[in-house]
């Protein structure tokens, strides 16, 4: 399954992302990790 990396548009087969984070129970994968380590800077999870 091709999937959009949300932070660079680039497309990636989702079995060679080089990462992925669950984000209000959806899969997010990545391109590289400076991309999931961006995605995660703007869309910090609440810790109350």
């Amino acid at each position: 399954m091709k999937v959009k990396d949300p932070v660079c548009g680039m497309v990636i087969e989702h079995s060679k992302a080089a990462a992925h984070a669950n984000y209000g129970g959806e899969t997010i994968y990545f391109c590289n990790v400076g991309c999931q380590k961006k995605y995660e800077q703007t869309h910090r999870r609440d810790s109350a």
